[in-house]
């Protein structure tokens, strides 16, 4: 039997990473500090944040949320694979998006606890001795960034050799690395939208497939 036809129905799965991707963009807008365009003055940046409690708390709690139930879906689609091929691409993508939630967490906590003394930062700010605010905060953004289009990269892979999106699934996988390459070499920055925008691309792609 040809191994296409084994495969199960990922129409659910891809549903339910479609809603996990549109968490994601709901963490990236919901706070007026991702507004564009971005702030770079340090004061400016202390100010959005304070002035906008509600939607900096909620990214902060949104993103690792978000990071945890896509690793948790990697691991059912995984479930799902045939071996051993992509299968262990899979089990590789799954944990690689599982460090990647736990290498946000710090990140989440560090922008809480800005939040918290962001008026008191505003306060007592010196301009000549300004605070560091939102630079690569608990130095484990690239951390974060390289395991996540990893993860999307090998998941990508898996899903072209397992046949549930053949083309599809290769794209993802140039999008990850091209991603990756881009973002180290030629912009020295990665907006993380853009991972989750890839994401959309799998999401999308599992629906139809």
């Amino acid at each position: 039997m040809d191994t296409i036809n084994q495969l199960p129905n990922f129409r659910p799965m891809g549903i339910t990473l479609l809603v996990t991707a549109i968490v994601f963009m709901i963490g990236a807008f919901s706070t007026a500090y991702f507004k564009w365009p971005l702030p770079t003055d340090p004061l400016e940046k202390l100010t959005r944040i304070a002035n906008d409690r509600v939607g900096w708390t909620a990214q902060a709690i949104i993103f690792p949320v978000a990071f945890l139930a896509t690793a948790v879906l990697f691991a059912l689609i995984t479930a799902q694979l045939p071996g051993p091929g992509p299968r262990w691409l899979a089990v590789a993508a799954t944990l690689l998006f599982f460090a990647g939630f736990l290498f946000w967490l710090p990140i989440s906590m560090d922008r809480l606890q800005l939040g918290a003394k962001a008026a008191e930062l505003i306060r007592t700010y010196d301009p000549a001795a300004p605070p560091a605010v939102m630079v690569n905060i608990s130095g484990v953004f690239w951390a974060n960034t390289l395991c996540i289009l990893a993860a999307l990269a090998l998941m990508g892979a898996a899903l072209a050799l397992a046949g549930a999106l053949p083309t599809l699934g290769w794209v993802v996988t140039g999008l990850a690395v091209g991603g990756a390459l881009l973002g180290l070499l030629v912009m020295r920055d990665w907006p993380p939208f853009m991972s989750y925008v890839i994401l959309l691309v799998m999401a999308i792609g599992l629906i139809r497939a």
